[in-house]
């Protein structure tokens, strides 16, 4: 699978540095410097959300809605309500909320000597492209959607079709239907961690430029990841 940094690179037909330019008015290297300051939190967050299946699988729904292929493939799409829209709410998923989604865009302005507010614009459509893009990827390797559970009476293995959909995509076989009734055996923790571990790999980016920023990112990703994990179920 494409790493964040290649999706990035690839989107637009590998002119979406220019494409953004133009539509935010900057320069290029501006918008370098913006994309390559959001891109270690954007990363990390997805990488988190990795950590669990549950987490990451509105990413992955995501990545099969067309309003995001279409960000990933042309830049008026990029701004289109429903991609915008999508992407707020992935940025929203991912970071646990809007106000901890603005302290990231703080942390990259400062980085990048934009404003906060052009960031906090620049991320959910950031968002939309790699989700696009990340569908697009899955289309290639004709993975397709996410496998459903086998209908009853046989039940699904734990994990559901995401456990199957994740090692089918990543070269592992998917886990197999007991052909006998009663309850299917759990699968062995190290096939969905191998999964998932390929996933993380997938989800890098270069760190930022130096320790300090670096020690900026890991504390507030730290905290903000804190607070999500403290928040009270809805």
């Amino acid at each position: 699978m494409s790493n964040i940094v290649d999706i990035i690179q690839s989107a637009q037909g590998g002119q979406i540095i220019e494409n953004l330019s133009d539509r935010f008015g900057l320069a290029s290297w501006q918008t370098r410097s913006a994309v390559e300051a959001l891109l270690p939190a954007l990363a990390a967050a997805l990488r988190k959300a990795a950590e669990e299946p549950g987490a990451l699988r509105p990413v992955f729904d995501a990545a099969n809605d067309s309003a995001h292929r279409a960000a990933f493939e042309n830049a008026e799409d990029a701004h289109s309500q429903a991609s915008v829209e999508g992407g707020d709410a992935i940025v929203a998923h991912l970071f646990g909320s809007a106000s901890a989604a603005g302290e990231v865009s703080q942390l990259a302005a400062r980085e990048s000597g934009l404003r906060a507010d052009v960031l906090q614009r620049l991320l959910p459509i950031l968002v939309s492209v790699v989700a696009g893009g990340l569908g697009s990827t899955l289309e290639r390797q004709n993975v397709g959607q996410p496998v459903e559970p086998p209908a009853a009476p046989v039940p699904a293995p734990a994990g559901g079709g995401l456990l199957g959909w994740l090692q089918s995509l990543f070269g592992g076989k998917p886990a197999q239907p007991v052909p006998i009734p009663g309850p299917a055996p759990t699968p062995a923790p190290d096939a969905l961690e191998a999964a998932l571990e390929r996933i993380r790999e997938a989800l890098t980016s270069p760190a930022p430029a130096d320790a300090e920023r670096q020690a900026g990112l890991d504390e507030l990703l730290g905290r903000i990841f804190a607070s999500e994990k403290s928040r009270p179920a809805a």
